[in-house]
């Protein structure tokens, strides 16, 4: 009987432990901790170096389409956008405006990092003006003029902004395209102008190409630049217009990227989007009345070197660097 019990006995100890066991908490895998992605950083754009681009751009001369400096300037060109690491396609094609008949002119692209599907672009036109027909000498209304702010402007900051994505590459397929002839139109007919990129829209150097969206500028370098929502660019592409803008003035550039309507402006932006169907915003100086939303250089010899203002260049360059490296991290 003792011996029984004691029997039992064990055997309830054994179930007990087999119990406390089996009910004991597996250990738990250390929590896996949170991913922390580490914060943009925006490569510094250099304001000296793009000033330098527009110095450089006129020291060969005016840029009219089918004379010795406006070819010097392309070959300039061509040379700073291989250096920075752009595979250059060169389009040639024949301009005719105001007096000139079958001029040559080139448009200039530029590809960066060719596999990437997603692709953005970046645009200006090169060319300055064959005549300055607002200009109050009327000795000096039939000569060229040197067109820093409208055309040279734009190209300094691409070159700037085509240095800084050869030291730092974005995870982004980039297109600079430099427009020729966008600036030879006739004023009293409106015919002639964006010659350049006519043909492109057309004739696009890779086919059926597309963007993701565009940035194009257009008179990005003068003092106390204002930089409205163009009507154009806020009709066709309202949601990144507002992006940049905010961005901009989140950077501190609210100043020159103010949130007011604007006219719609004849630019490139305009056959861009018309011809390859993906939404171009206009970055342009609309400073003046509606009237006149030019500044008072337009189309004259006040346009030179003079008009470039280091700080305006700098806040335009920052943005759209900035705006490059947010699209390509997905964060646009």
């Amino acid at each position: 009987m003792n011996f029984s019990i004691s029997k039992l006995g064990w055997s309830m100890v054994a179930i007990f432990l087999l119990l406390v066991i089996g009910c004991k908490d597996e250990p738990k895998a250390p929590p896996v901790p949170p991913t922390i992605s580490s914060p943009l950083v925006i490569p510094e754009f250099n304001r000296d170096s793009a000033y330098a681009f527009v110095e450089q751009q006129l020291s060969f001369g005016t840029r009219v389409p089918g004379t010795p400096s406006h070819k010097a300037t392309k070959d300039y060109l061509v040379k700073k956008l291989q250096e920075f690491g752009g595979q250059v396609t060169v389009q040639e094609f024949k301009a005719s405006f105001l007096t000139v008949k079958n001029a040559d002119a080139y448009n200039i692209i530029a590809v960066f990092n060719p596999n990437a599907r997603k692709r953005l672009s970046l645009s200006a036109h090169w060319d300055s003006r064959l005549i300055a027909e607002k200009d109050d000498d009327e000795s000096m209304k039939n000569k060229p003029i040197d067109g820093a702010n409208d055309g040279a402007s734009g190209v300094g900051v691409l070159l700037e902004i085509a240095r800084i994505i050869k030291d730092t590459p974005p995870n982004l397929g980039i297109d600079i395209i430099l427009f020729d002839a966008e600036d030879q139109g006739d004023s009293g007919s409106g015919e002639n102008w964006c010659i350049g990129s006519k043909y492109w829209a057309m004739k696009p150097h890779v086919s059926n190409y597309q963007a993701f969206f565009g940035i194009h500028l257009d008179m990005v370098g003068a003092k106390n630049a204002v930089f409205g929502y163009e009507g154009y660019s806020k009709q066709n592409a309202p949601v990144y217009i507002e992006k940049i803008w905010k961005l901009a003035q989140q950077m501190g550039y609210g100043n020159y990227f103010q949130s007011v309507n604007k006219p719609p402006i004849d630019d490139d932006h305009v056959h861009m989007m018309a011809g390859r169907g993906y939404p171009v915003m206009d970055i342009i100086d609309l400073s003046g009345s509606p009237e006149k939303p030019f500044g008072a250089y337009h189309h004259t010899h006040d346009d030179t070197i003079e008009v470039i203002d280091r700080q305006t260049l700098n806040a335009v360059g920052r943005v759209v660097t900035a705006t490059v490296f947010k699209v390509a991290k997905g964060e646009f």
